[in-house]
């Protein structure tokens, strides 16, 4: 497996192993994912991502990245194989942050999607964070 940046790890999760974006990443045996700030409005992809041939327990955290009040619903969606699994609303920025997490079991090989969407009609940034433990 070739090696990104200089060293470390192999690249096993696409093209910014250290960074946002849509992938998952792999550090020894554990693994994250962090969306960064995505405009929404209508049901739009935050994480899109197949595990590898280990189970991974984790924790997903909605992210709403507004620096100023809104108070626009965003409707965050996880799904696995294109099943709907979890499903959370985050009601307004001045909610508690961080906002609650929501444990998931992520089987071998199956593919992960988690949107958002903005309950009103205009652009707002939300974000997705996954934490968690790769178990062979």
């Amino acid at each position: 497996m070739a090696l990104v940046g200089g060293g470390g790890a192999g690249n096993v999760a696409g093209g910014n192993p250290s960074g946002t974006g849509g992938s998952i990443n792999y550090i020894g045996n554990h693994a994250y994912a962090y969306s960064g700030a995505v405009a929404v409005n209508n049901e739009t992809t935050l994480l899109l991502f197949t595990t590898q041939n280990s189970y991974i327990v984790c924790k997903f955290q909605p992210q709403y990245l507004e620096a100023s009040f809104s108070s626009d619903d965003i409707i965050y969606r996880i799904k696995a194989n294109n099943e709907l699994i979890a499903l959370v609303t985050v009601t307004a920025t001045r909610e508690y942050t961080p906002y609650e997490e929501v444990e998931l079991l992520l089987a071998p090989y199956t593919t992960i999607e988690i949107t958002a969407e903005n309950t009103e009609d205009n652009s707002k940034n939300a974000g997705a964070i996954i934490t968690g433990r790769v178990y062979a």
